[in-house]
């Protein structure tokens, strides 16, 4: 009798010890989880800030070409419009006076 009781408390205590590396286990793993989780979530995070630089950077250059296009076709304009004045004004100054005294 005390033989099966030893067997019984023996068979016990490995169920026990069993269970309790599977909880440990269980929280390993769990562990490992949260870990792979937490790196994916930096590695994409690491390799969106990477991208947004080389987009922002690429809208710079891009942007920066635009004004440099607008303002050159603002100079041309500009030297239009005083090359215009400089061959008329005279002209529309009479011009304008003529209106306004002829009325």
């Amino acid at each position: 009798m005390e033989d099966m009781i030893a067997k019984i408390v023996e068979m016990d205590k490995k169920a026990r010890d069993m269970t309790e590396e599977a909880q440990k286990d269980k929280l390993d793993f769990e562990k490992k989880v949260i870990e792979k989780k937490e790196n994916i979530k930096r590695d994409y995070l690491e390799r969106a800030k990477k991208r947004i630089a080389v987009n922002q950077e690429s809208a710079q250059k891009r942007s920066d070409a635009e004004l440099k296009l607008v303002k050159e076709r603002n100079s041309a304009v500009i030297a239009r419009l005083d090359s215009a004045y400089d061959r008329n004004c005279d002209k529309w100054v009479d011009e304008i006076v003529a209106r306004v005294v002829d009325g």
